[in-house]
């Protein structure tokens, strides 16, 4: 009996145990974890006591060594990464002022998924020489990784419609003097943003940084006849209204945003595309799967 209580309290003091190693080996303080950084960076001089040989200018050229070296393998992982997308495409003569200051760039691009965005830019410039403004990299360079996730949740949603090929962000309809948009959240038949994590908050980002124009547009009367067309993403659509006075309501994507969105290509979302579709056939006939030929066409 005596045996049988040493053992389980044993066991008890075990289980009681493990959660703290677990949390020491998981859980790192912030001074520890910002020497570390510091460390890395050689800029540890004052945080550990450096070799009597170290002195200041020999510290400031390991550091421009290590930023270097940095920027070389930024530059040949994007160089590679592009190499891979060719599928032995005819390819350009890029500009040489293009080129040097897109590696000038490039080599500060340290997130791999933003590596792999700049080695289709490089890929689309050898193919398609002036396809990419020095401004749109400019935007990219300069955004954070939140801000880029942000406006590829935005890209994947963007559409076009009618004779205008410019990227637009559809919020809803006006028909016979009543407002759908998708930020209503009454109604099961509307579509809310949120939904595909892209917020209002995330909008007023995108205006700041400039991709998405800040002011709520509609379009004019859509007609009976012909079908207005839709692109979205690859797919081809043609909407016709059931009642006189309906109206798309959107935002336009600047002119940096949709040469951006056009460097993402087509990533549709299909959860929204289903929405929108079932959105749209409330108050108008969709016709789904249109031949490029016909949307041509009706355009």
């Amino acid at each position: 009996m005596n045996t049988q209580q040493t053992i389980i309290t044993k066991d008890e003091t075990t289980k009681k145990e493990q959660p703290t190693h677990k949390k020491e080996h998981y859980v790192v303080s912030s001074a520890r974890r910002l020497k570390e950084i510091a460390i890395q960076q050689g800029l540890a001089a004052n945080l550990q006591p450096p070799k009597a040989e170290e002195t200041l200018l020999k510290r400031a050229l390991y550091r421009e060594k290590l930023l270097r070296e940095q920027q070389q393998q930024n530059l040949e992982k994007i160089v590679k990464l592009a190499h891979d997308y060719c599928n032995d495409e005819t390819a350009g003569d890029p500009d040489p002022d293009w080129l040097h200051r897109f590696f000038e760039m490039a080599k500060d691009i340290h997130d791999s998924s933003m590596q792999k965005l700049w080695s289709q830019i490089f890929k689309q410039e050898v193919i398609s020489p002036g396809s990419t403004s020095m401004k749109a990299l400019k935007v990219l360079k300069d955004m954070t990784q939140r801000e880029a996730q942000t406006f590829q949740r935005a890209a994947s949603l963007a559409c076009s419609f009618g004779q205008d090929n410019s990227k637009k962000l559809l919020l809803g309809y006006k028909c016979a003097g009543t407002f759908f948009n998708f930020y209503k959240t009454d109604g099961p038949q509307l579509i809310h943003l949120g939904n595909y994590k892209l917020p209002y908050s995330s909008l007023l980002l995108l205006i700041e940084l400039g991709l998405l124009l800040s002011t709520e547009l509609e379009s004019g009367e859509i007609e009976f006849e012909p079908a207005l067309p839709l692109q979205y993403q690859g797919k081809n659509i043609a909407i016709k209204p059931m009642q006189k006075g309906s109206r798309l309501v959107y935002y336009r994507f600047s002119p940096t945003g949709a040469e951006l969105c056009k460097l993402l290509g087509n990533k549709p979302n299909e959860n929204y595309y289903d929405n929108l579709i079932s959105l749209l056939s409330q108050k108008f006939m969709v016709e789904t799967d249109v031949a490029a030929k016909s949307i041509s066409t009706m355009a």
